[in-house]
Parts: C-alpha cells; sequence; structure tokens
C-alpha cells in the first residue's frame, strides 16, 4: 500500500502545490481543510481524502494525522494584520496540535513550514540555520512562527522525527503575496522606495516543493533545519522593475527615508486598530521590515546535506509568474 500522507494548508498557494506533487509521486493524499472551504470539491475529485477542519481543532487535526506516515504542515495565518488571538491559535496552538497527533500517531516524518521571519533579516547580512532566531518583533505573524518553530523544536526533543524549512519568499503562478500585491502598488502609483537596493530572497513554489519532499523522505532530514532560498541575487527596485515592465506601468522611483515609513506605518496601524478595522493598512510595520530586508539566505546546508538544486532558474520562475500575472484581471491581484 502506498504511503499516507497528510498536508495541512491544503488549499493554499504552498499547500495546493505540495498536494499536486504527493498525488503525482503516488502517495496516498489527506488533507485537513477547513469546513466550506471552496477547494473541497475539487480536491476529492482529485483522489485526496479531505477531512473537514481546522487547526485549531484538536478533534479534527487527530482524525486528520491518524493512519498518515507523513505530514507536511504548511497551515497558518500568513498576514501582516488581524487579531492576535488567531494568530496564536493557528500558528502556535495549531502546530503544537499537529506536533501532539504525530507523537500520538507514531508519524514517520513531519515537516514544518516555519518562515524567514523568525530571523531578524532587515539589521543583519546574512542568515543560515545557525542564526538566533529574533527575540521578539512585537507582530503578530512573526512572534508567533517563531513561537509555533519552537513547538516543533520541542516535540523534536520527545522523539518526533522532524525537519524545520525556513523558506524565504514564495512565488509562482498562483501566488498571491508578492507579485499580485506589488503589481498592485506599482499600477495604482501607491509603490515606493524605503531601502536602496536591499536584496529580496527568492524560491520558486516548485523548487520549495522539491525541498519539502527530500526532507520528508530522507533519512538525514531528521531532526534538520534547513533555509529555503534559491540564491540569486536581485535587489526589490529589480523585481519591481520586472513587474511594471510587464504590466505596462510606470516603476516606483520615490525614495523615502526607512524611519518616516516605518512611522508613518506605526501611526496607520493605530488609527486602524481604534477603528476596529479588519482591512490592513496600506502600510504596516511588518510590511516596512521584510522589504527593506539586508540580508542574503544561505541555503547551502540544503544543497549539501538533502542534495537540493534549485531547478527551476530565477529567470524563469520570474518569467512563467510574470506570464501568469498578466492573465489575471487586476481587479483579482489585491486579494490578501
Amino acid at each position: 500500500m502506498s504511503k499516507a500522507v497528510l498536508v495541512t494548508g491544503a488549499s493554499g498557494f504552498i499547500g495546493s502545490h505540495l498536494v499536486n506533487r504527493c498525488l503525482r509521486d503516488g502517495y496516498r493524499v489527506k488533507a485537513l481543510v477547513r469546513k466550506g472551504n471552496v477547494h473541497i470539491s475539487s480536491l476529492r475529485s482529485s483522489g485526496v481524502e479531505v477531512i473537514e477542519g481546522d487547526v485549531r481543532d484538536g478533534g479534527a487535526v487527530d482524525a486528520a494525522v491518524r493512519g498518515s506516515d507523513l505530514v507536511l504542515h504548511a497551515a497558518a495565518l500568513t498576514s501582516d494584520w488581524g487579531a492576535i488571538q488567531d494568530f496564536i491559535d493557528i500558528n502556535v496552538g495549531g502546530t503544537r496540535k499537529v506536533c501532539d497527533s504525530s507523537l500520538r500517531h507514531g508519524v514517520k516524518r513531519l515537516v514544518h513550514l516555519s518562515s524567514l521571519e523568525c530571523f531578524n533579516h532587515h539589521t543583519l547580512d546574512r542568515v543560515d540555520e545557525r542564526t538566533p532566531y529574533y527575540t521578539t518583533r512585537q507582530q503578530s505573524y512573526p512572534d508567533t512562527k517563531i513561537e509555533g518553530t519552537r513547538e516543533v523544536l520541542a516535540a523534536m526533543q520527545k522523539g518526533l522525527s522532524a525537519s524545520i524549512l525556513y523558506p524565504v519568499w514564495v512565488y509562482g503562478p498562483g501566488d498571491r503575496t508578492l507579485f499580485p500585491l506589488l503589481a498592485d502598488g506599482i499600477r495604482r502609483r501607491q509603490l515606493f522606495y524605503w531601502s536602496r537596493n536591499s536584496p529580496i530572497s527568492l524560491v520558486y513554489i516548485d523548487n520549495l516543493v522539491d525541498m519539502v519532499m527530500l526532507a520528508a523522505t530522507l533519512p538525514a532530514a531528521s531532526g534538520e533545519t534547513f533555509i529555503a532560498c534559491d540564491g540569486v541575487a536581485i535587489t526589490f527596485e529589480e523585481l519591481c522593475q520586472r513587474i511594471a515592465t510587464a504590466i505596462g506601468s510606470p516603476a516606483p522611483s520615490l525614495y523615502l527615508p526607512f524611519g518616516m515609513v516605518r512611522n508613518i506605518a506605526g501611526a496607520m496601524e493605530a488609527v486602524y486598530r481604534l477603528a476596529g478595522s479588519a482591512k490592513r493598512p496600506l502600510l504596516t510595520q511588518q510590511a516596512v521590515d521584510v522589504l527593506a530586508s539586508r540580508a542574503l539566505f544561505d541555503s547551502s546546508k540544503a544543497r549539501k546535506v538533502l542534495g537540493w538544486q534549485s531547478l527551476v532558474s530565477q529567470e524563469e520562475g520570474i518569467r512563467s509568474t510574470l506570464d501568469w500575472l498578466v492573465t489575471v484581471d487586476p481587479s483579482q491581484w489585491k486579494l490578501k
């Protein structure tokens, strides 16, 4: 009988690509998906066993993990805006529940998708797996991704065979976080710069999925952590220029001081919180920080230990993503 793989966050950008890869590789695929999700029907029609539930629901998590050989944990609340309790319940509590059930049911390998936001990347010049976590950012997503990752590290100490991946900016056709949001800001002439020639670290979705599958199956990956980055230098300005050219809009040209922009973002956040707005401000301090990153992310450990390679070049990846982007109605770019 083929091995069973559980994918959490299966309807998301990363999770959906993991589901498709596992189906192609012949696994019996299970997916934990929130009730009422619009993708449930298509998942089932493709042969996926869907468990309707939420990582906040311990019973649903346990039912999904039971009988799984591998667990690919991609579920997360990934945003720079929202209620702090939701971030805690999903990114920390949900990860704890996945780990506890994986230990209880003898899962052979858990792969946890963490984040570049665990690290102080906007002041460091280089980040690898030995870089200490940021102590606290006072920002919901980074702080809860750190605590959620610590849940996995604690479960490893209890005997769980797990690997942790720290993806940088993940992109590709279907991306709803990076390329579409930048394109929307460029099209509306709302995007400007607050750091000169900052490198932006990217990993193409297919390359990330390759690393996840290696981490899930190779004995050498157990107990290890890996930076997931294609490792090709490109600045934020260069990326914006590529997007601007593709959509036929002028590239941003205005530069403002980092400190000024961060203070403006903080003021916007305060106003939106006072108003009780569920809609994110135009700027948040987390967005300002992450798009002013100075660090180069070193993925040499994954290349050495896993034999991982970026099979899709950055040039090919950007070109295919832009080809997809221009087929999407601009009114649908800013959905997040």
